[in-house]
């Protein structure tokens, strides 16, 4: 569902009215899966559906100060291996093999995919204990319904986060 996001916006959606499809079908029929994991002290939203709809991710800005040619080792500055090519079975790569993190920014589109959240804390025990009354009591297995609603959308509340 990521990359065709800004590429193919027909096929973003395909794609993510698919995920809302599945996860109200896992829901239906395998309910004991769609819970809140407790972990010390809080409650964590880290059911893939609905993280697919958090449009954020950590993008790192990266000072190269060394690197080397996957084929020769050598500095690719410094030998005649190309980028993607392939040489005898092997692709060549720029491995970095030292680096300096500048900065990093949450951004709505992020280059490396992994950078998206894999866990969101779901409220404090007050804000549940608000919102599911007084019998609510910590620890208790909560189950997660957002997938038996209709679909509110993408929160897309970094949309124009980039670099500085």
């Amino acid at each position: 569902m990521d990359r065709s996001e800004f590429r193919d916006s027909a096929l973003f959606e395909s794609a993510h009215e698919l995920v809302d499809e599945v996860g109200a079908l896992l829901r239906r029929h395998y309910s004991d899966s769609c819970t809140l994991p407790y972990r010390d002290g809080a409650y964590y939203r880290e059911c893939p559906v609905d993280l697919a709809h958090q449009r954020v991710g950590l993008s790192p800005e990266v000072r190269v100060l060394e690197s080397k040619c996957s084929i020769c080792n050598l500095d690719p500055e410094d030998c005649d291996h190309l980028p993607g090519e392939m040489y005898d079975g092997r692709e060549c790569r720029s491995v970095i093999t030292k680096a300096e993190m500048t900065a990093l920014a949450i951004v709505a589109n992020p280059r490396q995919l992994v950078t998206r959240p894999t866990s969101i804390p779901a409220g404090t025990p007050a804000e549940l204990s608000a919102a599911l009354g007084p019998k609510f009591r910590p620890g208790v297995q909560l189950c997660c319904d957002r997938c038996l609603s209709a679909c509110d959308g993408l929160n897309r509340d970094f949309a124009s986060a980039t670099h500085g």
